[in-house]
């Protein structure tokens, strides 16, 4: 089973207690071929990272479908709520269902309604639940294969609006944040938000989108596989000394002077080029780097920030940066 638009084909999210359960559903996941997130097969990737940061990138962006294994011991874990917020976000933006739950018992948990077809694992072995999600997916990516095969290389017949809105955290309109939306293909769109925070755009072929947001006063924002066919709403929240930026003809980062220029290596990975700015120190260029993960700019002036890349895809990427304080 091959999986084109997503790293994962599913993640899976549990309480430690009901690692028995899981972890043979993981295997016999992974036996089938299927592309499962299961943090044990994940050991040596997750060493050293951000695993708020991380984690959340993976329930939120990085798979097709989250099983949550819901328990009375899920509802009561830091990490497991931190995963399912993650996961909802997602779940707010998609027009299928991406949150498929499965009950040991019948903890509520919040934002998921009991009406929401949940399987019972009263009466199901792993491997028979191994089997039901294999089937989801197989059947998931027939649909895909069918719908957007002929409707991404099709014209419309009639261009449409597809608006976003960007808000803060207290509902009030964020203006001048670029909106730029990415295609699988790497063309994009590009606009900013208005006095009204409405960022609009024509669009004139059905695609998927991955959207960034940017805006020098606030974090960047990224989603995946947004269908424009509705309009929607994003809530952004300011960070103090922090902001982010989207990337791609001038090199060109608010909180400093100089320009940057992210590229992808040959074969795999990517590497960084900057122009009269130093880069961890003075590090020769080209520098590697890893997406989420922070490396430190100085330019000319004395000015040190802080910056991650947290998207890169063709010419455009969507950075967050901090900016140094002094001891």
């Amino acid at each position: 089973m091959k999986n084109n638009s997503y790293e994962y084909d599913v993640a899976l999210s549990f309480a430690g207690e009901n690692r028995g359960y899981v972890e043979e559903v993981a295997n016999s996941l992974k036996t089938r071929g299927v592309k499962v997130f299961y943090d044990v097969f994940e050991e040596a990737n997750l060493w050293g990272k951000n695993l708020y940061e991380y984690l959340s990138e993976i329930y939120q962006n990085k798979a097709r479908y989250t099983v949550m294994f819901i328990s009375g011991f899920y509802n009561q874990k830091l990490w497991t709520n931190h995963e399912r917020v993650s996961m909802q976000a997602r779940a707010f933006q998609e027009s299928r269902e991406y949150i498929l739950p499965v009950r040991f018992d019948d903890t509520e948990i919040p934002g998921i309604l009991k009406t929401v077809g949940y399987i019972n694992l009263k009466d199901k072995t792993p491997e028979e639940l191994a089997t039901l999600i294999e089937k989801k997916l197989t059947k998931d990516q027939t649909f895909f294969r069918k719908k957007w095969s002929k409707l991404s290389t099709m014209i419309s017949a009639k261009p449409f609006i597809f608006s976003i809105k960007v808000l803060d955290e207290k509902g009030k309109l964020v203006k001048n944040a670029k909106v730029v939306l990415v295609a699988d293909n790497s063309t994009y769109l590009e606009g900013f938000s208005d006095e009204k925070g409405l960022a609009h755009f024509i669009i004139r072929t059905r695609k998927l989108y991955t959207v960034l947001i940017a805006h020098p006063e606030y974090p960047a924002v990224l989603f995946k596989g947004v269908n424009p066919k509705e309009d929607i709403e994003v809530t952004i929240e300011k960070t103090k000394d922090s902001g982010s930026a989207i990337i791609n003809k001038s090199g060109q980062i608010p909180a400093i002077s100089g320009k940057i220029e992210p590229v992808l290596k040959q074969g795999q990975g990517f590497a960084l080029y900057a122009d009269n700015i130093a880069i961890e120190g003075g590090h020769n260029q080209p520098y590697d780097f890893e997406l989420n993960k922070s490396l430190s700019l100085e330019d000319n002036g004395g000015n040190i920030i802080h910056l991650t890349f947290r998207f890169f895809q063709g010419r455009i990427a969507l950075v967050d940066y901090c900016k140094h304080k002094p001891i």
